[in-house]
This record gives structure tokens, C-alpha cells and sequence, in this order.
């Protein structure tokens, strides 16, 4: 299972779906990568180009193999963090 370390949230400052996303986070107290696809062109074309959508959120999960997943809706990202990561 990937660690914390393998985790990215590709997400937009302002969007709603990503600010409740990275209050779930706080509150789980969960330290991720947050890249931010308006402040970073290449980020944003890697989440087009790797992911396949350019909808944020988007949490990328490296599993370390080779394999690297991207997720999105908030919903399913926040079920995700707290099955694999809350304490």
C-alpha cells in the first residue's frame, strides 16, 4: 500500500470540491503534496496527459511498481484517505 510520500492532490485553490478535500486532510491530520494545476502549466498538462481529465481534485497514488493511479471526486478521495490513512 502506498505511504503518504506516494500521494499528490492536484487541486485549484478556489474550488470547492478541493477545499473540502483539504479539510478532510486537516482534520485527519494527513500531510500530502499539494500541487496546485492554475500555478503550475506542467502539473496541470501531466494531470491531462497522465490522468486523462483535467478535473480537480485529483489525488495521484504512485503504488511504487510502476503503476501510478489518478483519483478523482472528492467524495471517493476523502473515502480512500480515511480507510487507508486515519487513525
Amino acid at each position: 500500500m502506498p505511504d503518504l510520500k506516494d500521494l499528490s492532490l492536484y487541486h485549484k485553490a478556489y474550488c470547492p470540491f478541493c477545499r473540502k478535500v483539504r479539510e478532510a486532510m486537516k482534520t485527519m491530520n494527513l500531510d500530502i503534496a499539494l500541487v496546485d494545476v492554475d500555478d503550475d502549466r506542467s502539473a496541470y498538462q501531466m494531470l491531462v496527459q497522465e490522468g486523462g481529465r483535467s478535473m480537480v481534485p485529483c489525488l495521484r497514488i504512485d503504488h511504487g511498481n510502476g503503476k501510478v493511479e489518478w483519483m478523482y471526486e472528492s467524495d471517493d478521495i476523502i473515502h480512500y484517505l480515511r480507510k487507508n490513512f486515519a487513525s
